[in-house]
């Protein structure tokens, strides 16, 4: 089976990556590509690294029929897929959104921390949350699929089934998370210069980040009685991302890390280390897994755990693509490995 397949926001990092990844998946066949500043350039010119798509054209949407197309990915920023586009578009094609604009079910939450209005509430409720090891039986029923966002997928893969287990009594949750300049995507900004960011270190979002909601509405899911305090950082490299997460510890360490094991058993993408190894960026640059350890701190009071992914592919193109394969039967690991 080959799926046609159409891409918005190619030039991007997050659209960039996706296009490696679709150019190695014996499952797809790309049909058009999408771009504004990009118009006209073939694939090649902005992503070096492809083989069978590098002479393809990207185009106006507006010129395309998409009378053919099985899925439309969108790697727009938020707010122009879901008021320019996807009201013009044929309702009936399955969607894959990178953006944020369905990940958060109130839209006033939306328009609060995203700062722009939602154009297209009423779709919101076709679409499923595309944390594909937490929803896959959703997904696997769905057409419209939003995926996470980077931070939001790094904390939640070792939150949820930690909070599903009431026996942990998980109430207060500090999360302290760090990325690499990438997830600030490349419009320019004075703060992203390498001048800026070279041998420089800094919080950001500290009262108001956008992923902060989108994290609070998955773990109330699972536990409503669980607080989060989440501070994002940007560290002076391209891509990575740890989240360090903090909690009052209520049973013995190895609890923790058995819930996870048992939770993750067969998962191809999650990798619990239980040896003296400490996760780092490094392990999952360039993968889609996610690498995590559970720790006692020195006072045996509270648990910690390390999270690392990276944020472009795990974080973004790599869920995405993961998400696709769960969609469509395909090999779920299918150009991810």
């Amino acid at each position: 089976m080959s799926l046609n397949v159409c891409i918005f926001g190619v030039s991007g990092y997050t659209g960039s990556k996706l296009l490696y990844f679709l150019d190695r998946h014996k499952n797809v066949n790309i049909n058009g590509v999408f771009g504004e500043s990009t118009l006209g350039q073939k694939l090649g010119q902005i992503n070096k690294n492809l083989t069978k798509y590098s002479q393809l054209k990207i185009i106006d949407f507006n010129d395309f029929n998409f009378d053919n197309t099985d899925l439309i990915f969108s790697c727009l920023p938020h707010g122009k897929f879901q008021s320019e586009i996807v009201k013009v578009i044929n309702p009936k094609i399955p969607i894959i959104d990178l953006s944020g604009d369905f990940r958060l079910e109130s839209v006033d939450e939306y328009e609060k921390f995203y700062e722009c209005k939602h154009k297209t509430a009423d779709l919101k409720k076709n679409y499923t949350y595309g944390l594909s090891e937490i929803y896959r039986d959703k997904i696997k029923k769905s057409k419209f699929v939003s995926n996470p966002g980077c931070y939001p997928t790094s904390i939640l893969i070792p939150l949820i089934p930690l909070l599903r287990e009431k026996k942990f009594q998980i109430k207060d949750v500090i999360v302290d998370s760090k990325s690499g300049i990438s997830g600030a995507g490349k419009k320019l900004k004075i703060e992203n210069l390498f001048a800026e960011i070279s041998e420089n270190f800094f919080s950001y979002g500290v009262n108001k980040h956008r992923h902060y909601p989108e994290i609070k509405q998955e773990i109330d899911k699972f536990n409503d009685d669980t607080s989060i305090t989440f501070i994002p950082h940007v560290i002076p490299i391209i891509s990575g991302m740890q989240s360090t997460i903090y909690f009052n510890k209520n049973q013995e360490k190895e609890e923790y890390e058995n819930v996870l094991s048992s939770f993750y058993k067969d998962e191809m993408f999650i990798k619990i280390y239980k040896d003296s190894n400490m996760p780092c960026i490094k392990d999952v640059k360039g993968t889609n897994n996610v690498a995590i350890k559970v720790f006692n701190d020195y006072s045996k009071k509270k648990i910690v755990i390390v999270s690392c992914i990276d944020n472009l592919i795990k974080g973004a193109s790599g869920q995405a693509v993961q998400n696709m394969n769960i969609m469509h039967g395909f090999n779920e690991i299918e150009s991810l490995v």
